[in-house]
């Protein structure tokens, strides 16, 4: 796992040494066991590097062949490298080192692009061809490592963060209107924006090129939908444990410690039963929170621990903890956070830190195997399968949501909600995908300023929004919903993921999101996948003789939750009156000042509003005191800080 950056000038002007190494260096966080560039004239490659296959200098980067004529910047594991090192050796190559970097490389000089249908991994990379002028850059086929560029009349610039661009060129600190108008609609920027207005991301399963100062961008991977005969179940069952357990298998290749994030659901279990097998004396980290039971899992977290003999470590999180990182998850998010759950991962990612260097996740679980009860209420119109009686958020009741509707879009919205309800069966698809998920349109939000609304010029991210719902292959609704997740929702907690984890230099793993196992989805009708209506039916098949059975029956679907939102309007609302009623919030021209002055906010507005307020305080006003709290990161949770064996 690394840090990349990188520049290509189009005029032949050479590149400064200087102004590279500080691109790089802000990237410290996610490699702080070596350094390398690559300078030569109008070209110039950096990394950080977070040592964990081959931690010798024969894995530096950036790395050459041996003509020095193709150089490597590289973030993220190829897991398969053991097979494709034999590969390349029978094909002639010599590797000097037992690094996956190497094997890239040469994958690469043997089969140029098309080494991409080669790789299991996380990766986003970039190749300097010198003999060809070429950069070559490949981002992974579900987006878990970033690759963020920007495309000048002159250059092209890339990195992982973006962060590092905006420190070369500090012109690139402007506010990407249409990037806040998807975050507030839908919790992230869409598509290729960032939040940054000329800044883009390497969408994933893409491949890009710059040469002559000119950029091609090609896709080389997407879920496509090839149904098998439902009487294939058992071999289809078989073919995914299988792949499950080589999946986790393949992912704990390390030379450093290797351990398993734990929440205790049935995602986070499945990985480390798994892990268990193939790690020996297998350390399991939780985070959880003293509000209330809803708040804290650990209970069973620690049951699972105790099941698979791992040792299990713990953390609470609080409010204070909270409100003292906030500024600094922001900063390595590069953008508005998109969830509160941002804390819970940060929190068990440094928990995790202390104890190993590399730790595998849950993540995806709920996306490939149908876990959430939007998917049921969608296709099947019911969400009874889910057991959410013990949520305290208000707003999961009936007058709860009236409130919060009234709050957030007035009395017309809460006759339109209405009207809908009454109306529901006439409700498109789209319509009720799009209810689920998103808040209303910038024209009809109560909270935005005129003036911006105008600056939009009509802008909607509802298009764009939807557009992965019409691209999936297949007419079935749970599949196209869990292909809109995959393309539109998931990356974006990939992303949280990979900035969490990374500011306090940890490698996350995400072994459900191995491409065979996506694949393999597409193959399994719906009518398999939750038969009887079960979600995630298939995983706590293949599961279920590793785990306890109260595990894999658990119908309490908790999202990593966070009391965020009760800190917010509590403890924590003197705070927030304070950002959101500052002079310079008021002025900002994003919201209207008089709502801001009222103060009567939905909670999920409040999340938002802070998020976006701080964000400009910290990449666009530069503000000293803001960019001073994002670097203190690495505070200790100190008197909250606890452990205990695993059933302890």
């Amino acid at each position: 796992m690394c840090g990349i950056v990188g520049m290509v000038r189009a005029d032949g002007a050479s590149i400064s040494a200087a102004l590279l190494e500080r691109m790089r260096d802000c990237l410290t966080h996610r490699g702080p066991d070596d350094a390398g560039l690559y300078l030569k004239g109008d070209v110039g490659l950096g990394v950080r590097r977070l040592a964990i296959l081959d931690t010798t200098s024969a894995g530096h980067q950036p790395m050459a062949n041996h003509d020095g004529t193709l150089w490597v910047v590289f973030n993220g594991e190829i897991y398969n490298y053991v097979e494709l090192a034999e590969e390349l050796r029978r094909a002639g190559h010599r590797l000097v080192s037992s690094s996956d970097t190497e094997v890239l490389l040469h994958l690469y000089e043997q089969f140029g692009k098309e080494c991409l249908h080669r790789l299991n991994g996380m990766f986003a990379f970039a190749v300097w061809d010198a003999r060809e002028r070429l950069l070559f850059a490949a981002r992974d086929r579900l987006g878990i490592k970033p690759f963020y560029f920007h495309h000048g009349r002159d250059r092209f610039l890339f990195a992982s963060e973006v962060k590092a661009l905006v420190e070369a060129d500090p012109s690139l600190r402007r506010a990407d209107d249409e990037a806040l108008a998807d975050y507030l609609f839908a919790g992230g920027a869409l598509g290729t924006r960032t939040g940054f207005a000329d800044v883009r991301q390497l969408e994933p399963g893409h491949w890009l090129t710059y040469r002559d100062g000119q950029v091609e961008i090609g896709r080389y991977w997407d879920l496509t939908y090839h149904y098998e005969e439902p009487s294939r179940e058992a071999d289809l069952l078989a073919e995914l444990a299988w792949l499950v357990d080589d999946a986790v298998r393949i992912q704990t290749r390390s030379d450093v410690p290797v351990g398993s994030h734990l929440s205790g659901g049935l995602d986070s279990s499945a990985v480390a039963s798994h892990a268990a097998r193939y790690v020996r004396a297998l350390k399991t980290f939780s985070i959880g929170f003293s509000e209330s039971p809803y708040y804290d899992e650990t209970e069973h977290a620690r049951t699972v621990a105790a099941h698979i003999g791992a040792t299990h470590l713990e953390e609470i999180g609080t409010s204070q903890d909270f409100a003292r990182l906030l500024p600094a998850m922001i900063y390595h998010m590069d953008f508005a956070l998109p969830t509160e759950g941002s804390f819970g991962y940060f929190s068990v990612s440094r928990l995790a830190k202390r104890h190993v260097k590399v730790s595998l996740t849950g993540h995806g679980g709920d996306e490939i195997f149908a876990g959430y009860p939007k998917h049921f209420g969608v296709a099947f119109g019911s969400t009874s399968m889910f057991n959410t009686s013990d949520r305290p958020d208000e707003e999961h009741s009936i007058m709860g949501r009236a409130r919060a509707v009234l709050r957030r879009e007035g009395m017309a919205g809460v006759m339109e909600r209405l009207d809908h309800r009454l109306r529901r069966q006439a409700r498109s698809f789209e319509d009720r995908w799009v209810s689920s998920h998103c808040s209303v349109e910038p024209s009809r939000h109560p909270l935005l300023h005129s003036r911006f609304v105008r600056r939009l010029g009509g802008y909607s991210p509802r298009q764009r929004y939807v557009g992965a719902l019409y691209e999936a292959t297949t007419d079935e609704i749970l599949d196209k919903c869990l292909y809109h997740d995959l393309r539109v929702y998931l990356p974006q907690l990939l992303a949280m993921e990979d900035r969490m984890s990374m500011a306090v230099s940890l490698e996350s793993r995400v072994p459900l999101l191995d491409h065979r196992i996506v694949e393999l989805m597409g193959r399994i009708h719906p009518t398999l996948k939750v038969r009887g209506r079960q979600p995630k039916r298939l995983l706590k098949e293949v599961v279920r003789p590793l785990l306890p059975g109260k595990i894999c029956e658990r119908q309490d679907k908790r999202p990593f939750p966070v009391p965020v939102r009760q800190w917010l309007s509590r403890e924590l609302a003197g705070a927030v009156r304070d950002i959101l009623q500052s002079p310079r919030c008021l002025d900002r021209g994003i919201f209207d000042p008089d709502q801001l002055r009222e103060g009567v906010i939905s909670a999920r507005h409040v999340w938002q509003l802070v998020n976006i307020e701080l964000w400009f305080r910290i990449f666009v006003d530069r503000d000293p005191y803001c960019v001073e709290q994002a670097a203190s990161l690495t505070v200790p949770l100190g008197a909250h800080q606890g452990s205990a064996p695993a059933g302890g």
